[in-house]
């Protein structure tokens, strides 16, 4: 089999790319499982540009404020006038961004593997695998949006992730919870590297975290989450974990391959959200393949690299600095930074302005009214002015 473009991965990225280039070429778009969206890895919060119209039906509730609980009892609350973020039935969002690409032309292959990836005459031939039957397909163009365990990151020579985040989350039944808010944990006893979390989601509450450099797995966190008084009783309805890579390269071609997504590791490393920043690069990915195959290679996939980079490339290099000062905090600076936050002007400026697709962007605004924060880390706080 030959096609124009092969899509690796049948998540919102790869669904996205796939739809987007079935319009005027030939795609095959691969997925391993034999239902899209499943199983769920994705705590669910996403901002309104990230869930296309077509895919709103996936929403179950609207959040409009956080609350962020030190490790030491402070608590800081923000909240906005109106709505900030959606929760989605992320399985259901996935199979609806799914079908729409192959509504748009695409041709799917569920439970389909790729086992490997070679440069061939016409751009790169894969293997595949499905129900122990192989088979291989040549495309011109490889869109890789594999997620963490990325085949096409390692065909491709592009580097690993700079941290590789491990969380579990449970789908809880609550009494007593915000359906405004989600709560925000944090503390090297909490979520070491990371946060913990809980969600509105309707009729269920998610309750999640992730660790880095953690010294136990986090199972044994989560289990400290639902011992708090506020979480004494739910009933657990479902489990899921994953892991999340943080910290793109430069680069997200190698050769005729292209990554999107958590394949190039473009989650965010504040939030470790990945739906927007996926669905963002994935649309950039298919506008410059397209124009690749129409020019018959007279123009270059590189070029993706500097629309993607110039997107929200720099938002993600200036959060991992912001994650490098977040490290080296003990649970008193954690305190300490909160209380810092709380000041009515910077409070205002976060509530007003902020935005969880680009947390970062505001560090210049919110480092000129409160100055005390270069008390964390002087040389990389002055770098993000």
């Amino acid at each position: 089999m030959r096609a124009d473009v092969l899509v690796v991965g049948g998540g919102p990225a790869g669904s996205t790319a796939a739809r987007l280039l079935a319009r005027d070429h030939d795609v095959a778009i691969v997925e391993e499982h034999r239902t899209p969206g499943e199983p769920l890895q994705c705590a669910g919060l996403v901002t309104e540009r990230g869930v296309p119209m077509f895919a709103r039906e996936s929403v179950v509730s609207e959040v409009k404020g956080v609350r962020l609980h030190s490790p030491l009892g402070f608590a800081l609350t923000l909240e906005s006038r109106s709505s900030r973020a959606y929760v989605i039935d992320r399985s259901h969002f996935d199979r609806i961004m799914f079908h729409e690409a192959v509504d748009a032309g695409a041709v799917p292959k569920l439970g389909t593997s790729v086992r490997s990836l070679a440069d061939s005459a016409h751009g790169v031939r894969a293997s595949l695998r499905s129900e122990g039957k192989e088979e291989s397909i040549e495309a011109r163009i490889v869109v890789g949006a594999d997620g963490y365990k990325s085949i096409c990151r390692r065909f491709s020579g592009l580097p690993s992730p700079k941290h590789m985040l491990t969380g579990i989350q449970v789908d809880v039944k609550c009494v007593d919870i915000d359906p405004d808010f989600v709560e925000v944990f944090f503390g090297r006893d909490v979520a070491p590297g990371f946060f913990a979390w809980a969600i509105p989601a309707g009729d269920l509450t998610r309750l999640g975290l992730c660790t880095w450099d953690a010294s136990d797995a986090p199972a044994v966190y989560l289990k400290k989450l639902l011992a708090r008084p506020q979480f004494r009783g739910c009933k657990r309805v479902s489990t899921t974990s994953g892991k999340i890579p943080i910290g793109p390269g430069r680069s997200a071609v190698g050769g005729r391959i292209m990554l999107v997504g958590d394949a190039a590791c473009h989650a965010k490393p504040l939030s470790g959200g990945g739906v927007y920043t996926g669905i963002k690069g994935a649309e950039l990915c298919a506008h410059t393949a397209s124009e690749f195959l129409e020019s018959r290679g007279r123009t270059t996939l590189k070029a993706y690299d500097s629309l993607w980079n110039e997107e929200f490339g720099k938002e993600l290099s200036r959060a991992f600095r912001v994650r490098r000062i977040f490290l080296n905090l003990t649970d008193k600076k954690i305190e300490k930074a909160l209380r810092i936050f709380s000041d009515p002007a910077v409070k205002r400026l976060l509530e007003k302005q902020g935005d969880i697709d680009y947390p970062a962007s505001l560090s210049p605004a919110i480092l000129k009214l409160a100055p005390r924060l270069l008390q964390f880390s002087p040389q990389i706080v002055e770098s993000l002015l």
